[in-house]
């Protein structure tokens, strides 16, 4: 049985990710503010395990106890867990625009979201299977925006080359451990999701470059979250997966 934790399930690369590993032999771990309906009534289609875990990720303070209740689904599983994956996928944009703009608690929620709750998911995942002897892999979900910046994006590219940062410590201290987890960030390319929505609704004023991104969306060069979904789950499950800490290109 591989069980498979991902959080931002409610739409986008996370709704796709679980659509597409949903399988009578995978045990699927959903995260999300509020439940995605459809990918519940396809698990049970399909007779795939599946838990639900309600979670505003910005509430830190919780993250811990949401760990321990789902690796107590895990954990006390009748089947044989061969391995547990993690994937760190919920996100935020916003806030765009010139930092002297944001209000404090637009900062910190990004932060939150985008970097600080991968950091504590990741602690929990690490303790919580420390002394498990199973296959055990971390994907970052990070972004070109972490190496290529622009104006107005100074929240979500700090927190995304943060992210980077955090996974190759992670790697470095897997490699000493005896059973070691396996961990990459990965940077998905340019999706059509809310994301993409978000940035072509703002105004140039506050985002110099909009009109560059409503040209590639008009030009049809976004990818799909169902193609970057299936290409992300190839590199999870491949036999050279953690090899390369940062992999900028899902192709």
């Amino acid at each position: 049985m591989k069980h498979f934790i991902i959080t931002g399930t409610s739409r986008g690369i996370g709704e796709s990710l679980a659509e597409q590993l949903i399988d009578e032999n995978h045990h699927l771990i959903c995260i999300s503010r509020s439940t995605n309906q459809r990918i519940v009534g396809q698990a049970k289609v399909k007779n795939c395990r599946l838990d639900y875990f309600n979670h505003d990720l910005n509430n830190l303070n919780a993250i811990d106890q949401l760990m321990k209740d789902i690796f107590s689904e895990i954990l006390d599983s009748k089947f044989n867990n061969e391995a547990i994956y993690l994937i760190n996928n919920a996100a935020i944009l916003t806030p765009v625009s010139p930092i002297e703009l944001i209000e404090t608690e637009k900062i910190i929620e990004n932060i939150h979201i985008n970097l600080l709750a991968p950091m504590i998911i990741t602690s929990n995942f690490l303790k919580l299977t420390m002394n498990l002897n199973v296959d055990k892999r971390i994907m970052n979900i990070s972004s070109a925006s972490a190496k290529y910046l622009l104006p107005s994006q100074s929240c979500y590219s700090t927190a995304k080359a943060g992210l980077d940062s955090f996974t190759k410590s992670i790697k470095i201290e897997q490699e000493n451990g005896e059973f070691p987890a396996k961990v990459a960030a990965v940077y998905p390319g340019m999706i059509d999701t809310n994301l993409q929505s978000e940035i072509r609704s703002l105004s140039s004023d506050h985002f110099p470059y909009v009109n560059e991104f409503i040209r590639l969306s008009e030009e049809g060069k976004l990818q799909t979250p169902e193609y970057t979904a299936n290409k992300l789950i190839e590199i999870l499950l491949s036999e050279d997966y953690g090899k390369a800490v940062i992999l900028e290109s899902i192709d």
